[in-house]
């Protein structure tokens, strides 16, 4: 009888052995099989990223090597817009404006952003109101505000002006547009009040995913509001803090809308950024029809907010690495 269940559970054993080689036989052909369809499937949403992203693109880069006015044939001028480019001072003037303009509404705009976000947070009255109130900037076209805000910087019967007049903070009109250093933080203000709606409610809901014992654990070891932030908060906050300053990054780098209608680059283009600049030479009255070097400024721009933004990531996920090493030694120890 022991005889017949023992041979009865090798002949199982070994049919269990026989169904496994014939499904891992042919399973790489149906996976292949799979993948092959769904390469198919997938190919026809590739289709508009073709056409309306990366066949612009490329036709942008054969353009950057041509000499091009929009009416005769694309000249191939080989490397000469980009070694033009490196002699244009008022380009580089340009990138630099462009990231002082990046740098000032991340440090100006961030930290307002958070603390906003921790005042919300902290369960006031009426939150959602002043929520909706915060984020409504981010959802009007930057084009507008840019228009609305050189109505209310201009210095002839400027708001901006007769509010600080009737405040005795100041006893004559100031241009604030009309000079480099007062333009540029204009800029820099009205792109933050724009921008911090969006980075609030990013903070707000990474703040509302903190757990509520670690704060209580702090709490009952002795640790004051100050240090259950730093120590608590903060290093709970890092993600996203890393993708809230990426973004601004690349869209202050991007700026394009807020500079033209509110300066225009002026004054004598001393606000000018990478876009404002490069758009002159495509559609300028002055510099205008200069497709082949614009198209070089556009490649160049890119390149450049690439870089940065690369560099940043690269940077911080360093950081990040080493933070978790040395917390992890703490823990061993």
């Amino acid at each position: 009888m022991s005889r017949a269940k023992t041979k009865t559970r090798a002949g199982s054993r070994e049919d269990e052995r026989q169904i496994a080689a014939l499904v891992q036989s042919r399973r790489p052909r149906w996976q292949s099989r799979e993948r092959l369809v769904g390469t198919f499937m997938a190919l026809p949403s590739l289709i508009p990223l073709v056409l309306f992203a990366l066949l612009p693109v490329a036709y942008v880069v054969f353009l950057s090597f041509t000499r091009y006015n929009g009416v005769t044939s694309p000249q191939w001028i080989g490397l000469d817009n980009y070694q033009l480019m490196f002699k244009d001072q008022s380009w580089w003037q340009a990138v630099l404006i462009t990231l002082v303009f990046a740098v000032g509404q991340i440090v100006i705009g961030l930290p307002l952003s958070l603390l906003l976000a921790m005042v919300l947070n902290s369960g006031i009255k009426g939150m959602g109101l002043f929520r909706g109130l915060f984020f409504l900037p981010y959802v009007i076209s930057i084009a507008i505000i840019g228009i609305v805000f050189y109505f209310l910087l201009r210095p002839d019967n400027g708001v901006i002006n007769g509010i600080l007049q009737a405040l005795n903070l100041l006893s004559t009109d100031v241009d604030w547009l009309g000079s480099q250093g007062t333009a540029l933080a204009s800029l820099v203000l009205v792109g933050v009040w724009s921008n911090f709606g969006i980075n609030m409610v990013f903070f707000l809901v990474a703040l509302q995913t903190v757990s509520k014992d670690l704060l209580e654990s702090a709490q009952l070891d002795g640790a004051n509001a100050i240090q259950r932030f730093r120590h608590v908060s903060l290093p709970l906050l890092a993600p996203i803090t890393r993708v809230v300053v990426v973004l601004s990054i690349v869209f202050s780098l991007r700026s394009f809308d807020l500079v033209k209608t509110l300066t225009d680059g002026g004054p004598a283009g001393q606000t000018d950024v990478m876009y404002t600049y490069l758009f002159d030479y495509f559609f300028g009255t002055d510099r205008g029809s200069q497709y082949g070097y614009a198209s070089a400024l556009a490649v160049v721009a890119s390149i450049i907010a690439a870089i940065v933004s690369l560099v940043y990531m690269a940077v911080s996920r360093d950081r990040a690495a080493r933070e978790q090493t040395a917390t992890a030694k703490k823990g061993k120890r």
